[in-house]
């Protein structure tokens, strides 16, 4: 069973130019949350498609759950929500991000 989840990093130091404004991850929920799959987007709509074909993880750690990003624990530079498999693969295969950089513009256009 997989969780697909858009984390939005707004810096809130000047960031460096290698440095993804989005993360979009494919969560395994029957392997502790661990990301299978990694897609990094930067300012300039560039992506980089992450996944180990070894270990099968790109991830380190769990990831946290959405409510646990969005919580004031983790601050107010981490927002994340849920994305759905199928725009993950297109992103995936693309290598195109046509979405926002910025959460609260995405939640403004949801609504």
């Amino acid at each position: 069973m997989k969780e697909y989840i858009k984390l939005y990093w707004q810096h809130t130091s000047e960031k460096e130019s290698d440095e993804p404004v989005v993360l979009l991850y494919e969560v395994d929920l029957l392997q502790e949350r661990y990301a299978t799959r990694m897609i990094e987007i930067y300012e300039n709509g560039n992506t980089e498609n992450m996944m180990d074909e070894i270990m099968g993880l790109v991830t380190e750690a769990p990831l946290p759950t959405i409510e646990e990003i969005n919580s004031v624990e983790y601050g107010t530079e981490f927002h994340a929500c849920l994305m759905t498999k199928a725009e993950f693969e297109m992103i995936w295969h693309t290598k195109k991000y046509q979405g926002d950089f910025d959460w609260q513009t995405a939640q403004i256009q949801d609504q």
